[in-house]
């Protein structure tokens, strides 16, 4: 007898149980990724409100330790523009508040006047939403909380401008490895493209279309994603590594990983291409099963795999991950790629869609040996030739001498056309 189905209450508990799982994991993973920040931010809080009383004798100087918390934050590490449109907002705010608490007093009305004053004059002065709510929110306070025992009409101006400055100087000094950043966002955005590659691997060994186009909408949905996120990692670590002294000296591979970034997201959105490709060959040849494309698209993750676990070491290295990359170009050609597991060749569309396949797998390698530091022409040289030989029905690559190369590029027209001509077709002119 079969188990019987779970009763709709059980389900349901499954389910809750599973959502608080999913939330105590997420809220972990936020934590540790946010505790060197938290942490930034709570040292500099308490440190203005120290000084803030041991400078300026100032009984209850919150707003130091207000101010200098606003500027850290949570979340990825402040960028310096963006740290001086906070500190400016929040020290033009206090001034405002101020003037005009001295001026009109404090109460219902002026509270009005006074945040409807800030915000318009802050738009004026600043396209910046963030300069605009700074300034707002620090007149707003200044307005309704009270003046502290000993506290000059300028005493909160001063315990701003203290928080501003140990803000600042608590962001250069305890920032940390500038890398990190680029890191993290590098290791998640190769995953993406690893689980990408494995899903179309497994498609083409299986001979699954739906599998590819599931591939399809993962990568399409998501990749932009990462590559954003890599490209603000990337603005934040040059920031850092040109003001902070724990920074400067990872300057160079601080541009390494920000030109990794170059090749690595041309080979994103050429995997986005690939997977479309990809379903398009497997539809026109009926679900016939590819190992050896399989293994070439497992190839590629191992090389992928290599660039992601390069990123994580002192010093940026991508030696073996050009030779994974070298071992993953054997494979591009037609010739290899095209053929079943029984070794047929395709018919006439799968024949064209699995040649634009291919060659859309060369580009790949291309874009990931310029990632590692190559130039065009040096990734090039991986590749075997597409320079071919018509025989009869069989087509295959010419061996070139050194001569032969100087005077015949690697890919003529000539050669592109044998390659996307179906030679199987009995009709097709000779």
């Amino acid at each position: 007898m079969s188990p019987a189905a779970p009763s709709p209450r059980r389900r349901k508990l499954e389910n809750a149980r599973a959502a608080v799982a999913d939330w105590f994991t997420t809220g972990l993973s936020r934590g540790r990724h946010d505790v060197l920040t938290v942490s930034r931010a709570a040292v500099a809080a308490g440190c203005a409100y120290m000084l803030s009383s041991l400078l300026w004798g100032h009984e209850f100087p919150f707003f130091s330790s207000i101010v200098a918390f606003v500027i850290i934050g949570f979340g990825i590490e402040k960028k310096m523009r963006k740290i001086v449109e906070m500190a400016s907002g929040v020290m033009f705010g206090v001034l405002l508040g101020e003037i005009a608490r001295q001026l009109l007093g404090s109460g219902t009305w002026q509270i009005l006047v006074v945040v409807f004053c800030a915000g318009m004059l802050a738009r004026f002065i600043d396209k910046s939403n963030l300069f605009g709510f700074q300034t707002t929110i620090q007149s707003l306070l200044v307005m309704i909380m009270p003046m502290t025992p000993g506290m000059t009409p300028g005493g909160r101006v001063l315990d701003a401008v203290t928080g501003v400055v140990v803000a600042i100087i608590v962001h250069l000094l305890l920032s940390g490895d500038p890398r990190r950043l680029q890191s993290e966002a590098a290791i998640s955005f190769y995953r993406e493209l690893e689980n990408t590659l494995v899903s179309l691997a497994l498609a083409a060994r299986s001979g699954d279309r739906d599998v590819a186009q599931a591939a399809l909408v993962s990568v399409r949905d998501t990749s932009q994603k990462y590559t954003d996120e890599w490209k603000l990692a990337n603005d934040v670590a040059n920031e850092m590594a040109t003001f902070a002294p724990s920074g400067l000296r990872h300057a160079g591979d601080v541009g390494r990983l920000e030109h990794l970034l170059i090749g690595s997201d041309r080979a994103m959105r050429n995997m986005r291409v690939i997977a479309r490709r990809e379903t398009e060959f497997l539809d026109a040849v009926h679900g016939d099963a590819h190992s050896t494309l399989a293994d070439a698209l497992l190839a590629a993750r191992d090389a992928v795999t290599e660039l992601s676990a390069a990123v994580t070491h002192d010093a940026v290295d991508f030696t073996e991950a050009r030779r994974k990359l070298r071992l993953y170009s054997s494979y591009l050609t037609p010739e290899m790629l095209l053929r079943n597991d029984e070794g047929v060749r395709p018919g006439r569309a799968g024949h064209f869609e699995g040649v634009t396949l291919a060659i859309q797998l060369r580009s790949l390698a291309i874009d990931l040996l310029q990632a590692t530091g190559l130039t065009s022409v040096e990734a090039k040289q991986f590749l075997p030739s597409l320079v071919v030989v018509a025989d009869g029905d069989a087509i295959g690559p010419r061996p070139m001498t050194q001569e032969m190369r100087a005077l015949e590029p690697p890919a003529t027209t000539e050669a592109i056309e044998l390659l996307i001509t179906d030679r199987s077709d009995p009709t097709r002119r000779r």
